[in-house]
């Protein structure tokens, strides 16, 4: 059932509608400690997908705006005191300008905008169940503290680092990990779901673009 698994992704992943990331982000997600620590040499204590930027926080927009968009994974290293935001592109020609500067313009924001943006979103919305287990992790971290119905931010200075998990790297960005990196630091697994992985990521680095 593995094997059929990735062949399936590797086989739709060639048709006009389907979205390889939706379904293969949970494939890098179980391997992102491993690819972190072998990488970049830091130890991930947590990670956090779908985390919400509030629109409103980042400059040049309407201040008001509780939307926003979601960065892939937010990764906090305790022990390096490093935090990550992790964007991840299984198709290299998806990756737009206007989603790096929005990226771009998070990590400036530092960790302490980022919360205060959260803190809007939150008083904000009608989803408080999903958003209080949101909140219980950044409490465990000490980045905030609940107060009433709201919360405090405890950690402003931290400044995030952006990283793209991309098919390749043409230009040599020190910032982006390829899938050819992601298979060296797999190298060597002997469980069946990581080695078949690694096989489908060989196949997902070719641009879907070109005939076969």
């Amino acid at each position: 059932m593995i094997n059929k698994l990735f062949d399936l992704l590797d086989d739709w992943r060639y048709l006009p509608a389907y979205q390889l990331e939706r379904r293969a982000d949970i494939f890098f997600a179980i391997h992102l400690e491993t690819i972190l620590d072998k990488l970049r040499g830091i130890k991930a204590d947590v990670i956090i997908p779908e985390f919400p930027v509030r629109i409103g926080e980042i400059p040049d927009n309407h201040s008001n705006l509780n939307l926003s968009y979601k960065i892939d994974y937010l990764v906090y290293s305790k022990s390096a005191q490093k935090v990550l935001l992790i964007e991840l592109k299984t198709d290299q020609l998806s990756l737009r300008d206007k989603q790096k500067k929005y990226l771009e313009s998070a990590a400036k924001i530092k960790v302490g905008g980022l919360l205060n943006g959260l803190k809007k979103i939150y008083a904000a919305t009608s989803q408080k169940v999903k958003y209080d287990n949101l909140l219980k992790r950044l409490e465990d971290v000490e980045w905030i503290r609940r107060v009433d119905n709201s919360f405090e931010v405890t950690e402003p200075g931290l400044e995030p680092e952006v990283i793209y998990i991309l098919p390749a790297n043409p230009k040599g960005e020190p910032n982006v990990i390829t899938f050819d990196d992601i298979i060296k630091a797999l190298e060597g697994a002997d469980n069946p779901l990581t080695i078949r992985f690694t096989e489908s990521l060989a196949k997902w680095k070719m641009d879907t673009n070109k005939k076969l």
